[in-house]
């Protein structure tokens, strides 16, 4: 289940709001205390059903692709988040790098355990961002696709249409 909809609602109080959502699946949820622990529909899921709330802005995540990248690249024009094609030598650190623009462009730490499944089970969005802030963005250096990994590889996934040139 995602939340593909959300609403910003006044608190009670007017001293913030709540988020309402709407699930692919058509439930719905909130983040105040009523739903959170009871998962009793709020009066602020009602507002919302009945027309108010304040709808976000709709952003549009961008489509992972594989591509010969030195690190993970957002193309804006095609809406495209382009992530390197092999994690080495380095695997740590290009996979935090990876993850934290995954995470920087709306994935969930759950798409991104799906998407890269041979990510530590131990690492949280807060472990991440963490590790990238220490110890910088990993990039691979000019040239690495050439020099650094079997052409039949390359060649390989190119034929596959798994990868962008």
């Amino acid at each position: 289940m995602k939340w593909t909809k959300k609403w910003k609602v006044p608190s009670s109080s007017g001293n913030g709001t709540w988020t309402v959502s709407l699930s692919d699946e058509g439930t719905w949820g909130c983040s105040c205390p009523v739903w959170k622990f009871r998962r009793q529909e709020c009066h602020h899921i009602k507002l919302v059903k009945n027309g108010g709330g304040s709808p976000e802005e709709e952003v549009k995540k961008p489509e992972y692709v594989l591509a010969q990248v030195r690190k993970p690249t957002f193309d804006q024009e095609n809406n495209r988040l382009l992530v390197p094609l092999i994690g080495c030598p380095d695997a740590h650190m290009m996979e935090a790098t990876i993850c934290h623009y995954m995470l920087k462009y709306g994935y969930s730490m759950r798409e991104i355990r799906e998407i890269r499944h041979h990510i530590p089970a131990s690492w949280t969005i807060k472990a991440i961002d963490l590790h990238v802030k220490v110890h910088g963005e990993a990039e691979y250096p000019e040239g690495w696709y050439k020099s650094g990994i079997p052409v039949e590889f390359i060649g390989r996934y190119l034929e596959l249409g798994a990868v962008e040139n």
